[in-house]
């Protein structure tokens, strides 16, 4: 029997940060499609990202590249290189000189999500990606990030053919209803 202040909530799924994340999900900006076609994704992470005022208005605007991002962990922090973000159109021009649009940029997870991280990626062909950037909750930044390794061609053939069968399918499908 549910009470009066259920607020939409299921008894079987506990009141937790994923499922305020399914109830609140983020506004997508960017998405990195190469990422999920060359690399089998194992683990993903959320990330937030410190950026300046201007910044945030430019990936706002859906100005951000993330296709050629690297993601590194160096002294116990995480690091996003070669994220292109252009310098938003209404910036001061005292900004303009001294902007990088592809700078680093640090990513704020917590230090056992780093650790889980590094330990995974001490694995041989491990790699953490960027791939997609979103707006959450509150108007914040966010950066999911990818743990996995690279598909080997033999494997990038074979996932191809299972969806042109399935596709192939689907067409069969619908035309013989």
């Amino acid at each position: 029997m549910s009470s009066a202040f259920s607020f939409g909530f299921s008894k079987e799924i506990p009141y937790t940060q994923t499922r305020l994340s399914y109830i609140f999900p983020m506004k997508l900006i960017s998405k990195n499609k190469r990422a999920y076609f060359d690399y089998e994704i194992e683990k993903t992470y959320e990330a937030g990202i410190v950026l300046k005022g201007y910044e945030v208005k430019s990936v706002k605007t859906s100005h951000v590249n993330i296709q050629n991002a690297a993601v590194v962990i160096e002294h116990g922090e995480c690091w996003l290189y070669n994220m292109d973000i252009p310098l938003y159109e209404k910036t001061s021009p005292i900004f303009a000189p001294h902007y990088q649009a592809k700078g680093k940029r640090k990513l704020l997870l917590n230090k056992r999500e780093i650790a889980k991280i590094a330990a995974a990626l001490d694995k041989p062909g491990m790699v953490l990606l960027a791939l997609e950037v979103g707006i959450a909750k509150g108007g914040f930044i966010k950066i999911k990030l990818g743990l996995g390794k690279l598909y080997k061609k033999v494997e990038k053939k074979q996932i191809l053919k299972e969806k042109d069968i399935k596709k192939q399918m689907e067409k069969d499908v619908k035309n013989y209803c």
